[in-house]
């Protein structure tokens, strides 16, 4: 009992006492983390928990292996918590087991001519150097397990951790990751309702192959059409994703999707009303039921979402432009039926004021037949998963993005995890379906598929077992704006690929006949290459003659920063290009006196009332009302005015919403902003600023040590890149580039689906 009794008072002790003893100890450790294990070791050592571990404790020896289970488990909750803030939804046991973990540089340690004098030769090498910080030693891999397993961290039990598959999770996310692959694995189980000779017709008329394509064919050297791939593969699954770099037609692509489905959806309702007036003249049914079956009713209930409004934006305007260029090719009645106007998916879900739940829900589904999000990359796990639970079960899901970008801000990579890089390839039932909707020549799927991976040359050659299929997945390959010739296509692929040498190659040749005129490394101090570029594009804003102008020239042009703070973050440049402007007389405060006519603005937080959001761009305007007195407005687009008109081969201009500023919630300028921030933008003009140039570097003393350089990534690298459209000018100097491009974001996760 004595024992015992000690052994409770070891675990009613802190490991801790408080969040600065934590600090000194593990490099990067944040309070919330402290307080989470504190709190974690608290509740889940509790005395109805707290008696396994002493009675395990009995077997022991002393209380040592107590006081070191102890603080195993408390360092897990701590790196638990650091890797939910990092984005994972989970923390692998494999990824911290016999880790040395926070610790932190070798640092020299000094001492007077006393001490020194007083140790030894082989002390005082011994003792001069020695940790920044100490960090914590984990345990092997087994005895985490079996501590972890002490605790019956269960998906059954209500403990608020759950072990699973050594993955281990706070209980919210892991739900969210089981239900979300739960309702995806459900739809790739749900059968197609139409036919395939009549899915072969609908393909045929939205892809006509012309005689060269035809010739082509019949020798077996067609180039496949991914596009026409990606729009047969979704047809027939409730569930699919289409995914692509910038310029291969995503929109463009799901837009010729949304019109098949019309058109088989149509052509089924025709064929339905037809038989139910052949029953209404037999006397079956009513002639009145017969008629309200033919009248006009939409065929199917489509929504177009994306994450930011943005977004949504963008979206709506590549719909728009898309079915302009139809006309002709595709019946007007079926373009009809395909919406244009997009939303966010915090409106799809229906916000509700000062709550974290959504009007729309698993007991108040959506009426939507078939949903459609763009930009899937910058959606978080537990969104996503809150939009699949408000969806009915029988709705089409289908998912538009770029695989290679940032995740989310947020914990989850729900994009990365569902469309794996390389793709493996369909199963053999998919593959023969799409051979024969899209008449492609035998094997030519399965041939591309074997020539990705071992080589084209030697690709008939090689005998190997089939890899695991991905049936529900499309790779848009070939892209329309940069076809591997110019400087910012090939600087994209050459970062996603993590290739140092070649990119950098690519930069400091920016002058080279394949790379000149889109792609520039700038060169000098800040204000040599800075101040004419927002000379050229930011000063003529002011000068507008309308607000719409003001837009349109601000979308030409934006500077892209990796951090927030530091030399080179987004609030030292915003402040530097408004000195250039010559617009910071006075500090920059969120009030009327302190703003400017053409000031360029970015909402930071949501505001619901207003229906503005965090990412929303607008720009201060002079007004004059009807009394003829001028007043400095925030404008912004009302994205949600636009119509589509099938009669105007241009889209229509989002209508102007005028607010005071004074009513705006926290914003700032936004001539500069952070990658992330741009995430569903594109610009045709991208001055993207990572750190001080090669001659900036030379000259500084501090050149070595970049604030902010631990964030880079290829991600973000990528991210910031293809939002350029016709040039992009890099202002980064050799190390931190190779820094950039070697780095990679990786997310844990456990979300699986059936098919991989």
């Amino acid at each position: 009992m004595r024992k015992r009794s000690m052994v409770d008072n070891s675990m009613n002790k802190s490991v801790y006492s408080h969040f600065n003893q934590v600090k000194e100890v593990i490099q990067g450790v944040e309070a919330i983390d402290y307080f989470f294990a504190k709190e974690m070791l608290s509740a889940l050592t509790a005395p109805a928990n707290r008696q396994l571990l002493t009675e395990v404790a009995d077997f022991a020896s002393d209380t040592r292996s107590d006081i070191n289970r102890q603080h195993n488990l408390y360092h897990v909750f701590l790196a638990l918590s650091a890797s939910l803030r990092a984005g994972h939804s989970c923390l692998p046991l494999s990824e911290i087991a016999d880790q040395h973990w926070g610790k932190g540089f070798a640092t020299t340690k000094k001492y007077s001519q006393q001490d020194s004098e007083s140790l030894s030769q082989e002390k005082a090498q011994e003792h001069t150097q020695e940790l920044s910080h100490a960090g914590f030693i984990f345990a092997p891999l087994p005895q985490l397990q079996a501590m972890l397993s002490e605790l019956n961290l269960q998906a059954s039990d209500q403990q608020l951790l759950v072990l699973q598959d050594d993955k281990l999770y706070l209980r919210r996310y892991y739900q969210f990751e089981h239900d979300l692959g739960q309702a995806i694995n459900a739809r790739l189980l749900q059968k197609c309702q139409y036919d395939d000779d009549s899915i072969t017709q609908c393909i045929g008329r939205l892809f006509p192959n012309d005689s060269a394509q035809v010739k082509a064919q019949e020798t077996e050297s067609i180039e496949i059409d991914w596009q026409k791939i990606a729009v047969a593969n979704a047809i027939n699954k409730n569930f699919s994703v289409i995914a692509g770099g910038p310029g291969t037609g995503k929109t463009y692509t799901v837009t010729k999707l949304l019109a098949a489905l019309v058109m088989l959806e149509q052509t089924g309702l025709e064929q339905s009303g037809l038989e139910q007036s052949r029953l209404a003249k037999a006397g079956i049914v009513h002639a009145e039921e017969a008629q309200q079956k033919q009248q006009g009713t939409p065929a199917l209930n489509i929504a177009l979402v994306a994450p930011t409004g943005k977004a949504a934006q963008r979206l709506s305007e590549s719909i728009v432009n898309a079915t302009s260029g139809f006309k002709g090719l595709i019946d007007d009645k079926v373009l009809a039926e395909i919406p244009t106007q997009a939303q966010t998916l915090h409106r799809l879900l229906g916000v509700l004021p000062n709550s974290p739940n959504f009007r729309h829900h698993e007991d108040n589904r959506l009426s939507y037949d078939i949903v459609l999000i763009d930009e899937v990359s910058m959606v978080d796990l537990p969104l996503m998963t809150r939009v699949f639970r408000a969806l009915k079960e029988s709705a089409k899901v289908i998912l538009l993005g770029d695989a290679d970008q940032l995740p989310s801000v947020a914990a989850g990579s729900v994009l990365a995890d569902i469309a794996p890089r390389p793709h493996g390839g369909f199963s053999l039932e998919n593959e023969q379906y799409l051979t024969q909707v899209c008449q492609l020549s035998p094997d030519q799927l399965s041939g591309h598929f074997l020539a990705n991976k071992h080589g084209k040359q030697n690709a008939k050659q090689v005998n190997v077992g089939k890899p695991v299929s991905i049936d529900y997945l499309t790779f848009l390959l070939k892209s329309r704006r940069f076809d591997g010739q110019g400087g910012i296509g090939l600087i994209a692929n050459s970062v996603i690929k993590g290739d140092v040498k070649r990119s950098w190659q690519l930069l400091s040749d920016s002058l080279t006949q394949e790379t000149v005129g889109q792609l520039t490394l700038a060169q000098g101090e800040l204000s040599s290459w800075l101040a004419p570029l927002v000379k050229q594009y930011y000063q003529p804003i002011e000068s507008c003659s309308t607000v719409s102008e003001a837009f349109a020239l601000l979308a030409q042009f934006r500077v892209l920063c990796a951090t927030r703070q530091g030399d080179f973050g987004v609030e030292q440049l915003n402040e530097v290009i408004k000195s250039y402007l010559g617009k910071n007389n006075a500090p920059y405060q969120q009030n009327q006196h302190a703003l400017y006519h053409g000031q360029p603005i970015m909402i930071n937080e949501n505001d619901y009332r207003l229906g503005l959001y965090n990412g929303d761009i607008g720009i201060i305007w002079r007004v004059v009302d009807q009394e003829g007195k001028v007043h400095l407005m925030a404008c912004f687009e009302d994205v949600s005015s636009e119509r589509k008109n099938l009669d105007d081969s241009e889209p229509t201009q989002p209508a102007i919403r005028q607010i005071l500023p004074s009513r705006l919630p926290q914003f700032e300028s936004v001539y500069a902003m952070t990658i992330h921030k741009t995430q569903g933008s594109e610009f045709s003009h991208v001055a993207m600023v990572i750190s001080a140039t090669e001659s900036e570097q030379q000259s500084s003393q501090q050149g070595q040590q970049q604030r902010g350089s631990k964030l880079l990534s290829r991600e973000l690298l990528y991210t910031g890149i293809t939002r350029a459209k016709k040039q992009l000018t890099i202002a980064a100097n050799q190390r931190v580039w190779q820094q950039g491009v070697t780095g990679q974001v990786k997310r844990h996760s456990g979300l699986d689906l059936d098919q991989r």
